[in-house]
């Protein structure tokens, strides 16, 4: 059992050391990205943010190919609308029966596949673009990390041409976006915020080559402090209202400290909950019955 460890133990450092000697050098590296990292480099990098994977969406080149494709459908209508006019006509050199699909002309049934096969392919695109359109437009703190990951290589770890596609920055989308509290948006977008020390995650395996230029933070902090932010901001919300009530006697000041905090409550669920307009205006109405009837029974109590 010794010797089998020691051989092991042996052949583990002959490994180690053909790849350490096979490994290219951080100059190496920096002389020659598109060698060392490139695409296989590029794509890991991507890959390991939801958020990074954004690619164009042609909104100019579909609308193009959408009408070239409607147009090809009105050529054939308009051909089969020929074809019936000839066959419906009183003088017409042979007598059709245009009352049944089987048998048919051969040069109508020729023309109907021609165009079940067109319309098919139109119909086809056409949900593609609805399905498309459903996807959000690229944020741009996201374009610019990845033009940053290209600046670090200087340009030069993808051909620069085929960089050239972030530039159409409102024609890029998310392929997997993620829907985010107000809370959390802001956190995001806030340089000073997004690169706080709490939220590093240093458990991500980064390349060798990328862990000087790449810092990864946990989304799962960040959601939970946006969580306990707006739990919080609701306990406090519904306690300290009820305290102020009670020390009031006036019923005009506790009206006043009752509208404050209906319009604070509805602000709250409409910028920092992302709340549809009548989900707000719902969880406002029971928000205002609670302090109604905490008012009432304030009232009846003195």
């Amino acid at each position: 059992m010794p010797s089998m460890d020691t051989n092991r133990s042996s052949t583990t450092a002959i490994a180690s050391s053909e790849a350490a000697r096979d490994s290219p050098t951080d100059e190496e590296i920096l002389r020659r990205p598109w060698k060392y990292i490139g695409y296989k480099g590029y794509s890991s990098f991507l890959a390991s943010e939801d958020e990074f994977f954004i690619i164009r969406r042609f909104d100019v080149l579909n609308v193009r190919i959408s009408l070239s494709l409607q147009d090809e459908l009105s050529v054939l209508e308009d051909e089969l609308s020929k074809i019936d006019r000839e066959y419906s006509k009183r003088d017409a050199a042979v007598v059709v029966n245009n009352g049944t699909l089987r048998p048919d002309q051969q040069d109508r049934v020729e023309l109907l596949n021609k165009i079940e096969r067109k319309i098919r392919h139109y119909n086809e695109f056409v949900l593609q673009q609805t399905a498309m359109r459903k996807y959000s437009a690229a944020p741009r703190r996201v374009v610019k990390s990845i033009r940053n990951w290209h600046y670090n290589y200087d340009h030069a770890a993808i051909n620069q041409e085929e960089q050239k596609y972030l530039d159409f920055e409102k024609d890029l989308i998310s392929v997997t976006p993620r829907d985010k509290t107000p809370i959390r948006q802001l956190i995001d977008n806030s340089h000073r915020l997004r690169t706080l020390a709490i939220w590093r995650q240093k458990d991500t395996e980064v390349p060798d080559h990328g862990a000087a230029y790449v810092s990864y933070y946990s989304d799962k902090r960040m959601d939970e402090f946006a969580s306990s932010f707006i739990v919080t901001a609701g306990v406090i919300m519904l306690i300290v209202p009820l305290w102020i009530l009670q020390s009031l006697e006036s019923p005009t000041y506790k009206l006043v400290v009752i509208t404050l905090f209906i319009f604070a409550f509805l602000l709250t669920l409409s910028f920092a909950m992302a709340a549809k307009p009548f989900e707000a205006l719902g969880a406002t109405a029971a928000y205002a019955a609670v302090l109604m009837v905490f008012l009432q029974f304030g009232d009846s109590s003195s």
